[in-house]
């Protein structure tokens, strides 16, 4: 599909290539690989659900929760003390909440600038 421009009203006498460079830049872009697509579509996906939905089921979830329960579990084993078990379960599952924080806006100012400071 072409676009009309209106100072080119015919392409008789006009040059190919000038017509080429009047276009606007099209949204489609031509990918280098495969492998450029499916990252490209995980990163917009990734965005669409959210920040909670990527931090929470994403990261916190199936990473964090079991980081966080073998802490405790090593800690109980070698101390048998409730109150050290329970602050290192909560200190690895708070750093694991922030860690995904920081990875989300990490991801959504890299995308941005990939798309919006072409």
């Amino acid at each position: 599909m072409t676009e009309w421009t209106p100072t080119v009203d015919a392409l008789d006498g006009v040059d190919e290539a000038s017509v080429i460079t009047r276009r606007r830049r099209s949204a489609l872009r031509p990918a280098a690989s495969r492998r450029d697509l499916y990252a490209e579509a995980g990163a917009q996906a990734r965005l669409v659900r959210g920040r909670d939905a990527f931090v929470w089921r994403g990261r916190v979830l199936p990473i964090g929760l079991p980081l966080a329960a073998a802490a405790g579990v090593l800690i109980w084993r070698r101390n048998r003390s409730t109150r050290d078990t329970l602050a290192a379960f909560a200190g690895v599952g708070l750093a694991s909440y922030l860690e995904a924080r920081a990875e989300w806006s990490f991801r959504r100012r890299a995308y941005r600038r990939r798309h919006y400071d072409d």
